[in-house]
């Protein structure tokens, strides 16, 4: 019986070695990633693998540019401005004034007396303006007249903030009234020109003009 015990204990160790090899070996595979189930997201490392639809639509809108900005580019460099009329103006010149700046405005003489208002403007047919309008004399514009004075004559200071003029009030009383000439209008229309006009309304409506007489009424022999 010892016999027995003591060829046991020496053989076990011998027998159980091999299968203690084998399941050191076999355990690497039994940890190996299982199957990926339905609904179940990629790991990072395969993500990072693999590129994803969302990263190639970013690099392609980096690497190409909108559809609406290409053609809005192409657009405005193909296109020619039109041609500006050489009847417009653009600006104002740094030595012009408005109209607006001298009307109304009071011309004084050298030594600071009111001779008048500027009222209106003389100009010439090629644009130019000869005279400037005053309103002098009278009291609250009653009893005032119309005088006439080279705008040459005029220095206009502060884009029409002050004006002065070389003469008194005593000469600006005594000067002529200016004398205003009639407006120049278009003539009136004449009857021939409107006998004209009624034909051809009868005639456009394909009947002479003793047809159009007896429209609604009993045509007599």
């Amino acid at each position: 019986m010892k016999k027995y015990l003591y060829i046991t204990a020496i053989a076990l160790p011998i027998m159980t070695g091999p299968v203690w090899a084998q399941e050191a070996t076999i355990q690497p595979t039994d940890q190996a990633p299982a199957e990926q189930t339905e609904g179940e997201t990629p790991d990072a490392g395969m993500a990072g693998d693999a590129p994803t639809t969302d990263n190639m639509a970013t690099d392609n809108m980096e690497s190409e540019p909108a559809p609406a900005e290409g053609l809005a580019a192409e657009s405005a460099e193909g296109e020619t401005p039109p041609p500006t009329s050489e009847a417009v103006v653009p600006q104002q010149d740094s030595a012009e004034m408005l109209g607006d700046w001298l009307l109304s405005t009071s011309v004084t003489s050298p030594d600071g007396e009111t001779i008048g208002s500027i009222k209106d403007f003389i100009i010439t047919a090629d644009g130019q303006i000869t005279a400037v309008i005053l309103g002098v004399g009278g009291f609250l514009g009653i009893g005032q007249k119309d005088i006439a004075v080279d705008y040459s004559q005029l220095d206009i200071q502060y884009d029409g903030d002050a004006i002065q003029l070389a003469m008194t009030r005593e000469e600006a009383d005594a000067a002529p009234e200016y004398q205003y000439r009639d407006k120049e209008t278009p003539p009136p229309a004449t009857g021939d020109a409107m006998g004209a006009t009624g034909t051809e309304m009868n005639s456009g409506t394909g009947m002479t003009d003793g047809e159009a007489g007896t429209m609604g009424g009993t045509p007599t022999e």
